[in-house]
């Protein structure tokens, strides 16, 4: 099989390596659709460290091919979701089924044409939901944990600053969890046209008015209820605290690089008692995000599709901040199977 082996910078290549076989308690998936991750992209761009090589990926779906022994053969031909991930079992986050905090979790890249998984991390897809849309799972659970972990305030504004993926979904779930004003924040059009389809009553394009202006303005000078930036950029966090009324939460949803340090008056989170939260990974929430994802109205949010041989393309693409969700179809068009046969022979 093929996978698209991230080799540093942006740097890939396509490599043919053995196909997995499924042992007890596995399964093998077909990967239909795998997301890029905002993550990935900051990968590439040296702001995470990671091994070299590796093989990227964490948000997918596909078909399951080949189970192991202990598992049901009902399974085959079945769309599932796929989680990425999976922990040693014995840690106390494993206990608390928290494994993206395991100090020993494994991740399996879905930029492959087929992934090995333990059969616990595929789950069948609810009616209504395609396999497109059903690799986004994965980012909406992170997203819903993160929203589990506070009451949703009655009646509450809810400002989201940032559009992509990651700000979308937690503007989309927000709503279902009780938000009554949305308002949110991207210098991209489409953006926020998507938003507003979304739910949001108020959208702002932050290059051409003041945020703060806006916000203070719709809360009569209290500031948002929660505060969610979806960026990763320390900066934006700063601006989020100040745009929180007193007793409010600021909520990372965006991922800031490794030692990023936050410019931050202390006081002022102290005397307005604000609340700073964060959130990695999926917690306890894929299969609950996986059954709301037919009532989001996410379905648009795939933007761009690319073959797995166009897999730097596909980055260039993403981290020009085109679009909302580009994916990799690792088992695409036949015509697209074809092409690249005939291309890796004119190589050799």
């Amino acid at each position: 099989m093929r996978v698209a082996t991230w080799r540093g910078g942006d740097r890939f290549t396509i490599d043919e390596v053995a196909d997995p076989v499924a042992g007890p308690g596995q399964v093998v998936v077909d990967v239909h659709s795998s997301g890029i991750c905002g993550t990935d992209v900051h990968t590439t761009q040296g702001l995470f460290p990671r091994p070299v090589p590796m093989v990227l990926g964490h948000e997918y779906s596909g078909i399951v091919r080949e189970v192991g022994r202990g598992v049901s053969r009902r399974l085959v031909g079945r769309e599932v979701a796929c989680e990425p991930s999976y922990g040693c079992g014995d840690c106390a986050e494993c206990a608390e089924e928290r494994v993206t905090q395991c100090p020993r979790c494994v991740r399996v890249g879905g930029f492959a044409e087929r992934v090995l998984l333990p059969a616990h991390c595929v789950h069948p897809l609810p009616r209504g939901l395609d396999l497109a849309t059903a690799a986004m799972t994965e980012p909406a659970a992170c997203c819903l944990a993160g929203l589990e972990m506070f009451p949703m305030p009655r009646g509450a504004t809810v400002l989201v600053i940032g559009g992509g993926i990651m700000g979308l979904v937690t503007m989309a779930l927000a709503r279902r969890r009780g938000a009554r004003r949305l308002i949110l924040s991207d210098p991209i059009e489409e953006r926020r046209r998507i938003a507003r389809r979304l739910g949001a009553g108020v959208v702002v394009d932050p290059t051409r008015e003041s945020l703060r202006d806006r916000v203070m303005a719709l809360t009569r000078g209290r500031g948002a209820d929660v505060v969610c930036e979806a960026v990763g950029k320390p900066e934006l966090v700063a601006e989020a605290v100040g745009l929180t009324r007193p007793a409010g939460l600021v909520h990372l949803v965006g991922v800031s690089p490794q030692g990023s340090h936050l410019p931050l008056d202390l006081y002022d989170v102290q005397y307005r008692e604000i609340r700073i939260g964060g959130v990695f990974g999926r917690g306890t929430a894929f299969r609950r995000a996986l059954a709301l994802m037919p009532k989001l109205g996410v379905k648009r949010l795939v933007t761009a599709r690319f073959p797995l041989e166009r897999v730097a393309e596909a980055f260039a693409h993403a981290a020009a901040g085109r679009g909302i969700k580009t994916v990799i179809t690792p088992n695409g068009s036949s015509e697209a199977r074809a092409a690249w046969g005939k291309r890796s022979a004119v190589r050799a």
